[in-house]
């Protein structure tokens, strides 16, 4: 008869929750807390004279897998008022003994810095995460709030402007169809999307833009499924470009979706309602890029690297 432990029973409904409802958390055989949870951050380092080819990277990896745990806050849910030092005390044990699922990707690298991605998940339960508070809780450092960790954690990581000749310009062109013909319909909603970014504005001339973008609707279809359901497939995409920086590379963000919708309802206006929401993921995700290629530009013009 094959014995299995609490935590590992645990372990399988976590598993399960997680598959059918993105839970975090699960409960054992006494009610325990099982903690599940995803964690990511971003970090750089400087590549040095005697370092080979992954120390810079693994110094980065390292960085972010801190304020992974950091930043999720799931120390601070169990004990809101750890001093800075326990709460770093803590968030290294996490990694070394209930992290898993670790990975990382390269987002930037040149001849003197690396940047990375992290991501992973951290597997514990509420008595273990309570054993290491108990243990590290009475350090004699100042009591610090999760918001002041993730204020001084992102100002040490990230060069944002601090003028306006720090920021970027941004135009938007017509948005394109498949067969050519453009359309200004979509300007100032894409106007409004754009326009929360701390490192670029948006600009109605494109003779001074420094990025442009050009939105296009590559694919709209509606299929009769029987006389009463419609479905309908969009595919659309931004694409964003430098007139003023030749180290830019292009970038795309793509998104398709399809719909089922009655006979009987507003096709021009279910049309319009799914383009709009396209529009705003990608616009979300393009706008996340273009600031981490301009906090990188802002970091080496500040520090003189090239």
């Amino acid at each position: 008869m094959v014995n299995i432990s609490r935590f590992s029973a645990c372990s399988i409904i976590a598993v399960t929750l997680l598959l059918l409802s993105a839970a975090n958390v699960c409960y054992a055989e006494n009610n325990e807390e099982y903690i599940t949870q995803n964690v990511s951050a971003d970090s750089c380092d400087d590549r040095l004279v005697d370092d080979d080819e992954f120390t810079a990277e693994n110094r980065a990896v390292d960085k972010a897998g801190l304020s992974a745990v950091k930043l999720s806050g799931v120390i601070q849910r169990y004990h809101p008022e750890l001093s800075a030092n326990a709460i770093d005390t803590i968030a290294y044990r996490i990694i070394d003994e209930y992290m898993v699922n670790m990975s990382h990707a390269i987002k930037f690298s040149d001849s003197d810095r690396v940047c990375v991605k992290f991501v992973a998940d951290i597997e514990m339960t509420s008595s273990d995460m309570e054993k290491l508070i108990e243990e590290y809780k009475d350090s004699d450092a100042p009591a610090e709030q999760i918001a002041d960790v993730v204020k001084k954690v992102e100002e040490s990581t990230t060069f944002k402007p601090q003028t306006l000749q720090d920021k970027k310009l941004l135009y938007v062109r017509k948005m394109v169809f498949w067969n050519g013909n453009e359309t200004s319909h979509y300007n100032d909603f894409l106007t409004g999307l754009f326009s929360n970014s701390e490192y670029f504005y948006v600009t109605e001339d494109e003779s001074i833009a420094d990025f442009v973008v050009t939105p296009r609707l590559t694919k709209s279809e509606v299929d009769e499924i029987d006389r009463n359901n419609h479905k309908m497939q969009m595919s659309m995409e931004l694409e964003v470009f430098s007139l003023t920086d030749n180290n830019f590379a292009p970038l795309q963000e793509r998104q398709n979706h399809f719909i089922l919708f009655a006979g009987d309802k507003d096709e021009q206006k279910i049309a319009d309602e799914l383009l709009r929401k396209l529009l705003t993921k990608a616009s979300k995700e393009l706008s996340r890029k273009l600031d981490d290629y301009s906090a990188i530009c802002l970091e080496k013009l500040r520090t003189g690297r090239r």
